[in-house]
């Protein structure tokens, strides 16, 4: 499970109200920050900073849940309730992540998106997670790792090997539990 702070503004031209930066919105955008590079981690740690602040400015302690899924094709973030995707991002195009030093819950990821006028745009996504923030970074990496090793059965078949996957092999085991729900993720 995974909480996410809600956009900050969804339209600097809304008027005078002031916004809840982490709050429920009325309209279905998806809470972002757009980066100007991505080229290290520090635009997520800066990020984390500013999600991290602003919570503690506006006293801010509910989130909306998701539970996100990492394949090895995308990250999706999943309503709870009603099971049906809230947003999808193409694991090619994260080209960042990482998890907080010191707040182990915080995990970040930047999202490069080609744009309708040929260009393209990164934005950085941060969540709180119930999971440890390496865990799901190392869920993403693996993620990553599979897509790059595709193109070799031989070097496949390694990688799955050294991976710990439930009984069934259809999950990978963040987690030090016991698969006690028939092959089916742990959920928190």
């Amino acid at each position: 499970d995974i909480v996410l702070p809600a956009t900050e503004f969804l339209d600097q031209n809304r008027g005078s109200r002031r916004t809840n930066p982490f709050g429920e919105t009325e309209d279905e955008s998806f809470p972002e920050a757009e980066v100007k590079t991505d080229s290290t981690t520090e635009v997520i740690y800066e990020a984390m900073r500013q999600v991290l602040a602003a919570r503690a400015i506006h006293n801010i302690f509910r989130m909306t849940e998701s539970h996100l899924m990492v394949t090895s094709q995308s990250l999706r973030l999943i309503d709870p309730q009603t099971q049906v995707s809230r947003a999808n991002f193409e694991l090619t195009s994260v080209t960042q992540f990482a998890a907080h030093q010191e707040n182990k819950r915080l995990v970040g990821f930047v999202i490069r998106v080609p744009e309708s006028t040929g260009e393209e745009s990164l934005s950085t996504y941060i969540f709180e997670s119930n999971s440890e923030g390496e865990k799901i970074c190392y869920a993403i990496n693996l993620g990553k790792e599979i897509i790059e090793v595709q193109k070799d059965p031989e070097a496949l078949a390694q990688l799955m090997l050294s991976i710990p996957l439930t009984n069934d092999g259809k999950y990978v085991l963040l987690n030090d539990q016991p698969d006690d729900n028939d092959g089916n993720p742990n959920e928190h």
